[in-house]
């Protein structure tokens, strides 16, 4: 039995890439149900960026169409991550429909095995992975390229186009700007800024005229003619320091966070053969390090999941057998593969062994499934799923008869608190 699920493991029963007519049944099943969850997963990522970003046109004077492509710009990363979490939920839904029709106990019954399902689970998780592949090294990347390239051009439409003549207008909390008029040409005249994003260090600029203008990437606030006032935090003195022309950099506004992580908008072959002349990677090459393995095995995780759900849940299993115990632990194992990824990922910045975790976590999982199917075992014995399930029933009951006495008690509680008072 073990060598016949070896071979099948390997080569099927059908030629190389030929599904069966049951295979391509639940092929289409487990593809709708990946699809349609990692569908409704992106529409509420998009919802919530769309969300966030609203200030956008609300606050600083951008079209709808900015606003759109700069909420869905983000998306291809975000997705990324989130779709090994459909994949999962796809094939745990797929499986436990068939298990609730009885279509898996017909399956077996049959004489069929878990080796049914490999080959249209591990399709459905081989496209997610390419997809994932895909998405970190090239549709990722190139997308928050060209958020930075919005947001850079945003920069400088934050003096050119949102600030209105005669009020103060708040970029954010620590930075004011207002104009007393505009001249032909683009030019503002009366400049006034309040920059407060150093809490240590107040600063004021005064100017008569201004011009935005871009270079290399980065746009500018050129002011003529002025002079800053700067004050230190405790202290009443100021400073003054007159100039005929000052760049002010429009770049820096706002927080620090979209340097933060610049490495997420460099492509694949810059990450591997970074520049070294970059800021970036000469302050913090670990950043880079831990970008370009999280890409790499990404994909890595979708496979995982395929045969996590196959070794977990690809024997028939009732509610008395522990099938939601059975669930439970698929999902713990398959959720904390990717966390403890996540937490390697964070660790590769700083140390070079941690790449090996970041590798060795899906790999592990793939082969201890792979192993476990040829052996023809299952993940959990059904005496432990069995126990299991009984023990969290036995905790619920218990629960629903406390539930009664702790509402008796509360308001008991109740009335004696009104009663004092």
């Amino acid at each position: 039995m073990s060598g016949q699920i070896a071979c099948n493991l390997l080569i099927g029963s059908d030629p190389l890439f030929t599904l069966s007519l049951i295979e391509r049944y639940v092929f289409r099943k487990a593809a709708l149900a990946t699809f349609g969850a990692a569908g409704g997963l992106i529409a509420v990522i998009w919802i919530v960026r769309a969300v966030q970003e609203v200030n956008i046109v609300m606050n600083k004077g951008q079209g709808i169409l900015t606003y759109l492509t700069m909420i869905s710009l983000g998306v291809p990363t975000l997705t990324a991550a989130i779709l090994p979490l459909a994949l999962l939920i796809g094939l745990v839904r797929t499986i436990n429909q068939m298990n609730g029709d009885t279509e898996l106990v017909v399956l077996h019954a049959s004489g069929a095995s878990r080796t049914t399902l490999l080959r249209p689970f591990l399709a459905v998780s081989a496209m997610v992975a390419v997809l994932v592949l895909v998405l970190h090294t090239l549709a990722g990347p190139a997308s928050m390229s060209k958020l930075r390239s919005y947001i850079t051009e945003m920069r400088a439409d934050l003096v050119s186009v949102v600030i209105q003549e005669g009020r103060f207008i708040e970029v954010n909390q620590a930075l004011t700007f207002h104009v007393a008029s505009r001249a032909p040409g683009g030019i503002l005249q009366g400049v006034f800024i309040h920059d407060m994003r150093d809490p240590d260090l107040a600063q004021t600029y005064l100017a008569e005229r201004g011009n935005v203008v871009k270079l290399d990437g980065d746009a500018y606030l050129v002011l003529e003619n002025g002079q800053i006032q700067r004050q230190n935090a405790g202290s009443n003195n100021v400073s003054t320091i007159r100039y005929d022309s000052y760049a002010f950099d429009l770049s820096s506004y706002g927080n620090s966070a979209a340097t933060e992580f610049g490495q997420m908008e460099l492509s694949t072959a810059e990450l591997l053969s970074p520049s070294p002349d970059s800021v970036l990677y000469q302050s913090a090459p670990g950043r880079y390090r831990a970008e370009l393995h999280t890409r790499l095995t990404g994909w890595l995780h979708a496979l995982a999941v395929g045969f996590l759900v196959l070794v977990y849940l690809g024997d028939p299993i009732s509610n008395r057998q522990g099938q939601n115990f059975v669930i439970f632990a698929c999902c713990t194992v398959a959720i904390g593969t990717k966390a403890l990824g996540v937490v390697a990922e964070g660790a590769a910045r700083e140390s070079i062994a941690a790449i090996g975790a970041m590798w060795a976590l899906p790999l592990t999982a793939i082969g201890l499934s792979i192993l476990l199917l040829i052996a023809d075992r299952k993940a959990l014995p059904d005496n432990v799923s069995t126990s299991a399930e009984r023990f969290g029933r036995a905790i619920v009951a218990w629960i629903r008869r406390k539930l009664p006495t702790l509402a008796v008690f509360m308001r008991d509680e109740e009335e004696k608190a009104e009663t004092v008072a």
